[in-house]
């Protein structure tokens, strides 16, 4: 199927999309495009590149759509990319990280319940980065500042949404695998 007018214009508007753009902010922008159509022709553009065996494919992230090579060429765009303003994490902030996105709405004290350390510094550090936002205040006594994942978490980790991460029971699995002594960090 050779590309048409409204799925040139689709690949045109993603591609030049520095960020994952919407479905409605597409149809904002190109007043030939619906915003109900898009996953479909989303669909078609990718089935055609699939057919023509490109290296890229359109891809749901952070609520939006946006380029991604196929995973085959996964190594060798990271060795490419290496440092290039890619985020680098350390152990700490990833395990705050992940009690957040489990558990969200957290609490500092909650965070530093499970990891047994001051959360103070790392937390500073993900609201910096902009990978956690303060979200409220709880309703108990001291009325505590809740803390939630950001939209620019999503897209670091390439998720389109919460529920696209992996399940407790999954990653249960997983760390027994990789590492049997580590304590854990979620009860089921």
């Amino acid at each position: 199927m050779p590309l048409e007018g409204p799925h040139r214009l689709l690949e045109a508007l993603i591609f030049a999309s520095p960020e994952p753009v919407s479905a409605q902010k597409i149809a904002d922008a190109a007043e030939a495009l619906d915003a109900d159509s898009i996953p479909a022709m989303v669909a078609e553009l990718n089935t055609l590149y699939e057919a023509e065996n490109h290296s890229f494919r359109i891809v749901r992230a952070a609520g939006g759509y946006r380029f991604a090579t196929t995973p085959e060429f996964g190594r060798s765009v990271r060795n490419l990319l290496a440092g290039a303003g890619r985020l680098r994490l350390s152990r700490a902030a990833v395990e705050t990280l992940s009690i957040i996105a489990y558990k969200q709405p957290v609490s500092k004290t909650d965070i530093e319940s499970v990891r047994r350390v001051d959360a103070g510094g790392v937390l500073k550090l993900l609201l910096d980065r902009r990978l956690v936002k303060i979200s409220g205040r709880s309703k108990g006594a001291g009325r505590a500042l809740l803390y939630s994942t950001t939209q620019e978490f999503l897209k670091h980790f390439g998720l389109d949404s919460l529920a696209d991460l992996p399940g407790i029971g999954e990653l249960a699995a997983i760390k027994k695998v990789a590492d049997p002594n580590q304590p854990e960090l979620f009860a089921e």
